[in-house]
């Protein structure tokens, strides 16, 4: 019995760990397409959609990249053009 306790305890922390994992990468995007949209100083809706073209041509001229490393691309490119 005391087994199957520590198991259950060892399985809840090892899922907490995964979900707090993909939360944080998760909130990194989020902050870049927050910066993105504010260097494009245009409507929210409209820079969304900029901002999801920009990422489809970027995947194709360098496929196999994190959605993290586009949106960094972009706003390099944005702040470049400044």
């Amino acid at each position: 019995m005391d087994i199957a306790i520590l198991v259950i305890i060892l399985v809840s922390a090892l899922l907490y760990f995964i979900w707090k994992y993909n939360r944080r990468g998760m909130g990194k995007s989020n902050a870049l397409r927050r910066d993105a949209r504010r260097l494009l100083n245009t409507a929210h809706d409209d820079a969304d959609e900029i901002i999801n073209r920009q990422i489809s041509v970027l995947q194709k001229r360098y496929p196999g990249r994190t959605e993290e490393w586009y949106l960094e691309k972009i706003i390099y490119d944005l702040e470049r053009d400044r």
